[in-house]
């Protein structure tokens, strides 16, 4: 009798103890699942080292690392206007440690732009946060004889498809605003894309093509040494570092507001979570004294919003270009 009241005894403890063992795992489970990061996040860049996308990236992520506690690395995968990296993080586990690095260019124009596409971007990626963004400026050759907008436009008129603007390419954010003055204004120009933004500057400096519109932090020190005029900026606002230069709005153009701007997106379906801890860190770094330090010399503004904001802001700009392509009938060729 007292054998089996021991034996009764025994297995209550070992039925206790496989309980607590249980218990234990699943607790660890959830320990598990809840400490993201739990390695390096890789934010994928669509476009080579060096440019404005990279840089601004590579600043936020050391901010953001202090606060993730992880290593965020930067892996630039260039090519078809930012779609061979798009197609490589939609394609990730949707589970934070890969996101994009995303920009008018491949968020709002190449999906509309490009056919056959690997991926719906509309329904791909999930908004993290819009990290900055920055005036984009109207330039024209300090040879060319036009001292504002409507100076510009009017020679345009008088003399259609006798003048050059250069883009980095077709199908870039600079070439979409190019289409959309000659669709708001009747004027008539003729594009001549180069393999990138940097040598098309150099041509318009050279005097051919006489007009450009590019980022602003790249055009200062070429306004200052008045080897470009700057005629009018695309914000709603004067820019702070060039006060004496008009808006579009200013020049007569109601509307026509558009910035370069720079986020980043994970893959869709990444847990809501694991989406708040990113945005979390990529606000603190937009807040961050050191962020905005490093910022200054490219003129452009930290922003660190929600995600519901830069899902607003995609849908505007996805349906604004898309919307422009089809009108113009913008092709890549």
């Amino acid at each position: 009798m007292q054998g089996s009241f021991i034996a009764i005894r025994l297995r209550l403890i070992a039925i206790a103890l496989l309980g607590f063992v249980a218990g234990l795992a699943g607790h660890g489970d959830a320990l598990a699942q809840g400490a993201f990061p739990g390695k390096p996040v890789t934010i994928v860049v669509g476009f080579p080292p060096g440019g404005g996308t990279d840089i601004i990236i590579r600043i936020f992520a050391q901010r953001m690392e202090a606060v993730l506690g992880q290593r965020v690395l930067v892996d630039n995968r260039g090519g078809a206007g930012g779609t061979i990296a798009s197609a490589f993080v939609a394609r990730a586990p949707a589970d934070g440690y890969t996101l994009m690095a995303g920009s008018p260019s491949t968020h709002a124009i190449a999906p509309n732009l490009y056919a056959n596409l690997p991926y719906d971007s509309a329904k791909a990626f999930a908004p993290v946060s819009l990290l900055v963004k920055a005036p984009v400026v109207l330039l024209v050759s300090a040879k060319l004889n036009v001292a504002t907008m409507k100076d510009l436009i009017e020679l345009y008129r008088r003399e259609p498809g006798k003048h050059n603007y250069a883009t980095g390419g077709s199908g870039t954010h600079a070439h979409l605003i190019c289409e959309w003055l000659m669709l708001a204004t009747d004027a008539k120009m003729v594009h001549v894309p180069f393999r990138g933004a940097a040598p098309a500057l150099q041509a318009v400096l050279a005097g051919e093509p006489t007009m450009i519109v590019d980022n602003i932090q790249v055009a200062l020190p070429h306004v200052a040494a008045g080897t470009v005029k700057a005629l009018a900026v695309f914000s709603s606002e004067r820019a702070a570092t060039l006060p004496n230069v008009p808006t579009m709005i200013e020049a007569g153009y109601k509307d026509f507001v558009t910035d370069s701007w720079t986020a980043i997106y994970a893959p869709a379906g990444t847990p809501a979570e694991v989406i708040a801890t990113l945005n979390a860190a990529a606000a603190a770094a937009a807040r961050d004294a050191q962020t905005a330090e490093r910022l200054k010399p490219l003129n452009v503004t930290a922003v660190g919003s929600s995600a519901a904001e830069l899902a607003d802001l995609t849908r505007l700009e996805y349906g604004r270009w898309g919307s422009l392509i089809k009108q113009r009938n913008v092709t890549v060729n």
